[in-house]
C-alpha cells in the first residue's frame, strides 16, 4: 500500500489487481501507523517504527489544518467540493482522534514536541463536546487520558532473543498499563528510536530504564528491580 519510497510517496486507499488504488485518507494513515507501532512493540523490528513515524510525519505535512486537527484528505488529494474534517468517533475511531493518540505515543518514544503540540491542538477541537456526548468521542477520551497521564517510557538494552531480555520484557508486559511505551535494542546508539539513545547495558547484561519525559530512574538488570520501579511509576500515576 505504500509508494516506492515509502511513506514519503503516500499511502494507497485500497489494493486491487496488484496495485494500490486511490489516495489514502487520514484514517488510513493513522490506523496503519497505530497498527505498525503495536507490531513494533510485539517484535521490536525497527522498520515498523520507522514506517509509522514516516506516515505521521506525512500527516503533519499534508493533512494539518492551521486551525487545529487534520483534514480527512491531504493537500495534494484530488480537489473536492469541500475538504472534509470529521471528528466524531463512530463504529471505528475518527481519523482525527486516532491521529492524536498516535502522535502522543510517538512523542513519548521520540521526545519530539511537535507531535504532542499537534495532538493537543486537535484535542482542543472536541473539548466542548466530549463531556456532553462521551459515547460519540470514545477514542478522543482515550487520547485525552494519555495526554493527561505521565507516560511511562521503558527502554531495554539487550539482544531481543536473549532470555535475560525476555525476563525483563515479561515484567513490562504484565498487567494493564495502557499509557506506556516500550523499546528494545541491542545497539542503543544505532537505534531509530530516540528513547534508546544514550542507554547502555550495565555490565554487559540486559538492562532496563524506566523513564518519564526522557528522565530515567537508575538502570536495573533484574526483574524484581524492574517490577518495583514499574509499581512505583503506577502509584505516582
Amino acid at each position: 500500500m505504500l509508494g516506492p519510497d515509502g511513506a514519503r510517496h503516500g499511502l494507497g486507499r485500497s489494493w486491487k489487481d496488484g496495485r494500490a488504488v486511490g489516495a489514502g485518507v487520514l484514517e488510513d494513515y493513522a490506523n496503519l501507523a497505530d497498527g505498525l507501532l503495536a507490531l513494533y512493540e510485539a517484535t521490536f523490528d525497527e522498520r515498523w517504527f520507522a514506517i509509522a513515524r514516516g506516515l505521521m510525519d506525512r500527516v503533519l505535512a499534508r493533512f494539518a489544518d492551521a486551525a487545529g486537527g487534520f483534514f480527512d484528505t491531504a493537500d495534494d488529494h484530488e480537489r473536492l467540493v469541500t475538504r472534509p474534517k470529521g471528528v466524531q468517533d463512530n463504529a471505528v475511531p475518527s481519523g482525527n482522534a486516532m491521529a492524536a493518540r498516535v502522535l502522543l505515543r510517538l512523542a513519548a518514544w521520540t521526545g519530539e514536541g511537535a507531535y504532542r503540540d499537534a495532538a493537543e491542538r486537535a484535542m482542543r477541537l472536541v473539548v466542548p463536546y466530549v463531556a456532553r456526548y462521551p459515547t460519540g468521542f470514545a477514542q478522543w477520551l482515550s487520547a485525552m487520558d494519555l495526554a493527561l497521564s505521565t507516560v511511562v517510557e521503558i527502554a531495554i538494552v539487550g539482544e531481543p532473543d536473549d532470555p535475560a531480555t525476555g525476563t525483563l520484557l515479561a515484567e513490562v508486559r504484565t498487567g494493564f498499563r495502557p499509557n506506556q511505551v516500550t523499546s528494545v535494542a541491542s545497539d542503543a546508539a544505532a537505534s531509530a528510536v530516540p528513547l534508546l539513545h544514550d542507554r547502555v547495558a550495565v555490565g554487559g547484561r540486559a538492562t532496563a530504564y524506566v523513564c518519564r519525559g526522557f528522565v530515567c530512574l537508575l538502570p536495573v538488570t533484574d526483574p524484581a528491580g524492574l517490577r518495583a520501579q514499574l509499581a512505583a511509576a503506577a502509584a505516582d500515576g
